[in-house]
């Protein structure tokens, strides 16, 4: 079996993470004229959307202690993090393949290249949240620095949806197709826009066992509240998504090539 990880020396590894990580982030709005500003523009065309949607009578989000914009907001951003994270490492073998393949790249460094990339993108809304909060006199619970490694395991969560979607894609092209739809209709299907309070038949069934509900809500009450939203499932699925992304890394790392050559086929 092919392993990747002792390609290259261990210490060179941190440096090739790092050039990874800054040549992403400056190529990826390399031709665009609002360039970052778009990390900021697309939340807020995202977010006037469900306002209009709230405004109109369309759906009922639950009672919640903060204003409906400002839950919204909080809460894409969070979303924006795991859908990022999930579309990212799907195409890891489509965008790094011929990498991967001919300079026998380390794939886990490329997975940890999208996830800081990742987590550097969402700090960039997410600090101008917190001062859209404080603004408007929301008040931030002192666990906020720690933010950024509470949404970890959501993270990590889209990234291992990602890497199977990656490997079923190279059985069937249409894999792909059928999990970026089926992650976009999920959004409905987790407390985003709406409490996981809510209580309404078959979808407060969906919330219960859906581990967003819990890789979501958890965050977002420990910023507003400073605590974790049903404490013992919320650990249950940070343990399994985290042993999920491990097993996972390391099957990617030892099959990487063999995979590869099946997406060439």
């Amino acid at each position: 079996m092919d392993n990747y990880t002792h390609t290259f020396p261990r210490h060179s590894n941190k440096f090739l993470l790092k050039e990874l990580v800054k040549l992403r982030l400056l190529t990826d709005f390399k031709r665009s004229f609002l360039g970052w500003l778009w990390l900021l523009i697309l939340p807020v065309f995202a977010i006037l959307t469900w306002i209009f949607m709230k405004g109109a009578g369309i759906f009922e989000p639950g009672k919640m202690e903060i204003p409906y914009t400002a839950f919204v907001v909080l809460s894409t951003t969070i979303w924006a993090l795991f859908f990022d994270s999930y579309k990212n490492c799907s195409q890891i073998f489509t965008t790094y393949g011929k990498t991967l393949l001919v300079n026998k790249l380390p794939i886990n460094i490329i997975i940890f290249n999208e996830l800081i990339v990742g987590i550097i993108k969402f700090l960039i809304p997410f600090i101008f949240i917190i001062g859209y909060f404080l603004f408007i006199g929301i008040s931030v619970h002192p666990l906020v620095f720690i933010f950024p490694i509470v949404v970890l395991p959501l993270q990590l969560f889209g990234a291992s949806i990602g890497l199977l979607t990656g490997l079923f894609s190279a059985l069937a092209k249409d894999f792909t197709f059928l999990m970026d739809n089926f992650i976009k209709l999920f959004l409905l299907l987790s407390p985003v826009v709406y409490t996981p309070e809510i209580s309404t038949g078959l979808l407060a069934k969906i919330i219960t066992y859906n581990p967003l509900t819990y890789l979501i809500s958890s965050p977002r009450n420990l910023l507003l509240k400073g605590e974790v939203y049903q404490p013992m499932i919320s650990i249950i699925c940070v343990l399994c998504v985290v042993t999920l992304f491990i097993l996972l890394t390391r099957f990617f790392v030892i099959n990487t090539k063999r995979i590869l050559e099946r997406e060439g086929d």
